[in-house]
């Protein structure tokens, strides 16, 4: 039988924590992490704090919101959406259920984008950056904010998406910096935009994976960012298919994607009319995760590009 503190009980921040973890044991996560983070958010210190903090008496208050919180978490919520941030590379963005979780792949397709533009640096002096479905606006803030020179276009199929990225986009100074256009994919964007990089996180997973999928994925993130048609290659195919009317020539499309299917996608592209120098880039648990590719310099792909000089 768990160990549960009486109500009334002059309860330390160990003893919440102690408790918490035995509790959440039963979802399957991580139960010490879900706790620290559930806790230390409700108490407005960092993770870190918490051990300082052991024995310290947590007032009524926050005991009954921490209570509710873990809840929430014990119903399957995932943390982010109960405490509502995230963490992603250096910010702390809100984050609720019109959007995904920023997950630590996404930040390596950040870490990408930004090797790329750090060796173009003398190339593309002010580089074009859009980052197509932006959710949360993850990317673009991230690359507004760690590569000032950058002009950051973000876009999204849906409002409540790009609500909730704006507000972020201005809790982080960045408002000024990155600009927001509503519609599908490049149908946001006018025909005759262009772009030194284009980036995305789009949906790629198969609706028949739904089932292998953690509950607290399938069960409360939305599902547009999460599925595409087509055994999750639809969305994929079409970034890749329209990418290049609206990209400058060398110009970097940097795309996350199913490990499962990296090296098909990459397939399309190898040897292609429209690209070149196409690459499989790892994540932290070393499978295919980010491809990176390059427009080909060669003959014209679209009106916009017919006067283009070579660089």
């Amino acid at each position: 039988m768990l160990r549960r503190m009486p109500p009334n009980a002059s309860q330390t921040v160990a003893d919440l924590l102690h408790d918490a973890i035995e509790r959440l044991v039963r979802v399957p996560s991580s139960p010490r992490s879900d706790a620290e983070e559930l806790l230390s958010r409700t108490l407005g210190v960092g993770r870190g704090d918490l051990r300082l903090m052991a024995a310290r008496p947590v007032e009524a208050a926050h005991r009954d919101t921490f209570e509710a919180r873990l809840a929430r978490r014990l119903a399957g919520e995932p943390v982010q959406y109960i405490t509502g941030f995230a963490a992603f590379r250096d910010l702390d963005l809100a984050v609720d259920g019109r959007v995904l979780i920023p997950r630590p792949e996404t930040e390596g397709l950040v870490e990408a984008v930004l090797d790329v533009l750090a060796a173009e640096r003398a190339r593309w002096e002010q580089p074009r950056v859009l980052d197509l479905g932006t959710g949360s606006g993850a990317i673009a803030i991230a690359i507004a904010q760690e590569w000032p020179a950058a002009i950051v276009r973000a876009t999204d199929a849906s409002e409540g998406a790009l609500q909730v990225a704006r507000a972020n986009a201005e809790s982080h100074g960045q408002g000024e910096r990155v600009s927001f256009a509503h519609g599908h994919w490049l149908g946001a964007v006018g025909s005759d935009e262009r772009y030194e990089v284009i980036v995305s996180n789009p949906p790629y997973i198969s609706p028949a994976e739904s089932d292998a999928l953690p509950a607290d994925v399938r069960d409360w993130e939305p599902h547009s960012a999460l599925f595409s048609e087509e055994d999750g290659l639809a969305d994929l195919r079409e970034i890749v298919e329209e990418a290049p009317r609206h990209l400058v020539a060398g110009g970097l499309l940097a795309l996350e994607l199913s490990e499962s299917r990296a090296t098909q996608v990459a397939a399309w592209m190898d040897g292609a009319h429209d690209w070149a120098r196409v690459e499989l880039r790892d994540d932290l648990a070393g499978l295919p995760r980010m491809l990176l590719a390059r427009r080909e310099a060669g003959p014209a792909i679209a009106p916009a590009q017919w006067g283009e000089e070579r660089r």
